[in-house]
């Protein structure tokens, strides 16, 4: 058997460790035989791996262009099969590599070779490449470094599938790493190695390298040292690096700038080494350059560095104190300020030399800070005479409160009183009334089935045209339904409207084609949201009468109004014509009929329904005297995923809540059923139809969107169209929709507020829930409250300010700071807009948690707009 021979059994059998084995004992004629067979073999395994993945195929795949498939589904059969057939080939990957990696002979290809798209899978685990190495290791030197560099510069990202070769090549050649930075992003983020060669190139480097800073971001040195901080201080312990290496990397690297997440490794890993006051002396003239301009955390970092290594020359104080006032972060100013303060009292002569820093102080963006400012004026008055015509014309940059006692000592002029702009509410929209529902059709596309409208015009064009012209609906149907996908029959479940609609209209083309019963095509009801389940119900029975030939002439609960919403008189109407026939109508298509009935009392149906006759009447009749659906006990509840669920744990879901009284319908029932608190994949389905299933209990629409609001993972979720089509409904509104609302009202979408306004518009806006969800929202998800603030300005201005101040009135004692909370700038927002729109609605009375911040007797921006706000409402 010859050497190729033996390679190529090996490479198919997979036999990876005699493989490498072999590879290294060829000679170099042999190598070059492997090496220019190695396409051949590649092309060989190639069609092996589509033979293997066709056997593998049920039966009745079919991707040929000869099949009953349409041209889009011909495609994604053949990139189905180009994935699967692609996996099988990566099967052969690290055998094929192996023989390259022995018996290529030039580095540019042997690299070309081992990093082929062929010889992986995005999907597959990483392939143990320890005989990869291994073969590698035992080419020339030379050549092996060249390899290792070439790998190492086609590094782009930590995650590249080449790292896991490249690192071991690396190492085990001993090779001078190249420069380049994602080779230092791609060694920190990879498995750390006992004793790493690559520590002591690659190390230095990470205060250079673009990026390795996020990388190690999540470094930690409580509760104990993580990995890379842990290597660290045991290399500072061993000797290995010096203290002044990493400090000077640390300095070095906060110069070279970047935000808070870049640095906060390097700030970490300088807080580990504690610099002496003797190694901070050294490096001061660094860290007062970094006062002015880093992130907060590095600034205060170099302020404690440079408040230890005292004294400083005067004019570098007097910088670092303006530079600190200069900052936008209150700690920082403030720090900024107690250090003028003991300059000033230590040296009351070099007052004027730090007059600019104080007047810097006078412009901050924070009240507390300009106070300060103002008292350490006033404190050291005497001292800073000589710079008053400084300290004058800096006094309007203060509120008008502080500038008053500034001028009193050394004059100036106070900034003008703010006048707050008139307001101009807008006006509410008009709303118009709903639209007629469009006439039955069938001429629609596949695509429009989806829609609610389109699939309800389909069905009563479907039954209407079954019962008075068969042929013709024949006719009609082929064309669009004959080539409908042959895997129809063999789905278990019929999920989407479109399989039933297709099968309606194939029943048509082809009778008893379907050997299946329709009702094994429902799936169970654990396994679906109620409403998707009961329209489920309507296409299974209207399947079941088409095939058993009991097809009434007409569809009782096709809408009369583009709201979902039915008139009772044409209800009446159906009934008639389907006892004139002999036919009674069918049961879930009787039960939605009776959803969409408007609410209240309709005593001219009542009494027309009374005198048809038929069940289906007599049900009418009774529904209607009874007033029709009493609204059910709706709600939510705020929890937790369990533990059960480890990806997701912890996170916050909503828990719909329910509850409503037997009405004697059993679908009708079913459908009032608690909605369940976790949902699968097939939950959520036909979304944009529920608020048409129960168009005047709209709630109850909104409790089964809950358990899709939140989280989106492997489900539908709820979009602003669910919402826009809840506004135009009727019924009761609380807590759920108030949800909802909310939840887009946090800047996820632009419709949100002229929702809010339609529905204030109509006089059924939940205000106070909508309030009470926000400040659940901001408190429990996250969510930002800018967003909700910009909102509700928005809709206040536009004519909605008397709904607005309804929300705000519940939003603020949920959102402020409570027992132990610090409060926010952006709780001081939203106390001034409370506010203002107080002003603008005219509103009296209290609201307790902001009458305790005015009198806490601080004097932050907070406490200010507090007492601004309790002030109004008295």
């Amino acid at each position: 058997m010859t050497a190729w021979q033996e390679v190529r059994d090996l490479v198919t059998e997979r036999q990876t460790s005699a493989l490498a084995d072999r590879v290294i004992a060829l000679t170099e004629a042999e190598r070059a035989e492997v090496a220019g067979r190695l396409p051949e073999l590649l092309g060989e395994l190639r069609d092996t791996a589509a033979r293997m993945t066709r056997e593998s195929l049920p039966a009745d795949y079919d991707v040929s262009e000869e099949g009953d498939l349409t041209a889009w589904e011909q495609e994604e059969s053949q990139a189905i099969l180009r994935e699967m057939t692609g996996d099988a080939l990566a099967g052969f990957g690290t055998p094929l590599r192996i023989a390259g990696a022995g018996t290529i002979s030039g580095p540019a290809a042997v690299v070309a070779w081992l990093t082929r798209r062929e010889l992986t899978t995005r999907w597959a685990p990483q392939p143990d490449l320890a005989d990869v190495v291994r073969v590698l290791a035992t080419r020339p030197a030379d050549w092996q470094a060249d390899v290792a560099g070439r790998f190492s510069r086609k590094i782009r990202t930590a995650g590249d599938r080449i790292v896991p070769l490249a690192l071991p090549l690396l190492r085990a050649s001993g090779c001078e790493p190249p420069k380049h930075d994602p080779l230092v992003v791609a060694w920190l983020s990879a498995t750390m190695v006992d004793d790493d060669p690559l520590v002591g190139t690659l190390l230095p480097r990470i205060f250079e390298a673009e990026g390795a800073g996020r990388a190690l971001r999540e470094e930690r040195l409580t509760p104990a040292p993580t990995r890379w901080l842990s290597l660290l201080r045991r290399l500072l312990t061993t000797g290995r690096v010096s203290r002044a290496e990493l400090l000077d990397g640390c300095v070095s690297r906060f110069l070279r700038g970047g935000d808070a997440i870049d640095l906060r490794f390097f700030v970490r890993l300088h807080d580990m080494i504690d610099p002496t006051p003797q190694e901070s002396a050294a490096r001061v003239r660094d860290y007062l350059r970094l006062l002015p301009a880093a992130p907060g955390t590095v600034a205060e970092l170099a302020l404690a560095q440079v408040r230890r290594t005292g004294p400083h020359d005067g004019a570098d104080v007097a910088e670092a104190i303006g530079a600190l006032t200069f900052r936008a972060e209150v700690k920082l100013a403030r720090a900024g300020l107690s250090w003028l303060n003991e300059e000033v009292r230590r040296a009351p002569a070099r007052a004027d030399e730090l007059a600019p820093a104080l007047v810097t102080a006078f412009a901050h963006t924070s009240y507390e800070v300009q106070g300060r400012a103002a008292q350490l004026v006033l404190k050291h008055a005497a001292a800073f005479d000589t710079g008053s015509a400084l300290i004058a014309e800096a006094v309007p940059l203060l509120p008008a409160a502080l500038g008053a006692r500034v001028v009193a000592r050394f004059g100036g002029d106070t900034a003008p009183e703010e006048t707050p702009e008139p307001f101009t509410p807008g006006v509410l929209p008009v709303l118009a009334e709903p639209g007629r529902f469009p006439a039955p059709t069938l001429n629609l596309r596949g695509w429009e089935l989806h829609d609610w409208v389109a699939g309800e015009r389909w069905l009563a064009g479907f039954v209407a045209q079954a019962g008075s012209d068969r042929a013709a609906l024949r006719a009609e149907m082929a064309p669009v339904f004959r080539e409908a996908s042959h895997h129809l029959y063999t789905t278990e479940h019929w999920l989407d409207p479109a399989c039933w609609l297709a099968a309606l209209a194939k029943a048509v083309i082809n009778p008893g084609a379907d050997s299946v019963l329709e009702s094994r095509r429902l799936p169970e009801p654990h396994r679906v949201s109620p409403p998707h389940l009961f329209l489920l119900h309507r296409f299974s029975e209207l399947y079941a009468a088409l095939r058993e030939g009991m097809l009434p002439p007409v569809l009782l609960a096709t809408p009369t109004v583009m709201t979902g919403h039915l008139d009772p008189d044409t209800l009446v109407d159906r009934l008639e014509t389907c006892a004139a026939a002999g036919v009674e109508p069918l049961a879930a298509d009787l039960r939605q009929a009776l959803l969409r009935l408007p609410r209240g009392s309709h005593p001219g149906a009542t009494e027309r329904a009374a005198r048809v006759g038929s069940r289906a009447a007599a049900a009418l009749t009774a529904w209607l005297a009874e007033g029709g659906l009493p609204d059910p006990e709706t709600g939510l509840k705020w929890g937790h995923v369990e533990e059960r669920e480890p990806w997701h744990a912890g996170e916050v879901r909503l828990v719909p809540v329910l509850r409503a009284e037997p009405t004697g319908h059993d679908l009708i029932d079913e459908l009032l059923r608690e909605p369940p608190k976790w949902c699968g994949t097939d939950h959520g389905y036909l979304m944009d139809w529920w608020p048409a299933v129960l168009p005047s209990h709209r709630e109850v629409v909104s409790v089964n969107y809950l358990p899709h609001l939140l989280h989106r993972w492997s489900r539908p979720g709820v979009w602003p169209s669910h919402l826009a089509d809840l506004a135009e409904a009727g019924g009761p509104l609380g807590d759920a929709t108030a949800l909802i609302l909310a939840y887009f009202l946090t800047g996820r979408d632009t419709e949100a507020v002229p929702t809010l306004l339609r529905m204030a518009a109509g006089g059924d806006l939940p205000a106070e829930a909508v309030g009470r969800q926000l400040a659940l929202l901001i408190r429990r998800t996250g969510a930002e409250t800018r967003p909700v603030l910009a909102s509700l300005t928005e809709a206040a201005h536009r004519g909605g300010h008397e709904q607005v101040w309804r929300i705000l009135v519940s939003m603020l004692p949920g959102l402020l700071p409570g027992e132990g909370e610090r409060p926010t700038v952006v709780h001081s927002e939203a106390v001034a807009l409370a506010a203002d729109v107080a002003a603008w609605t005219g509103a009296r009375g209290e609201i307790p948690i902001v009458s305790a911040h005015a009198a806490s007797g601080r004097g932050s921006r907070f406490a200010r707009e507090c007492a601004r706000l309790r002030d109004r409402l008295r």
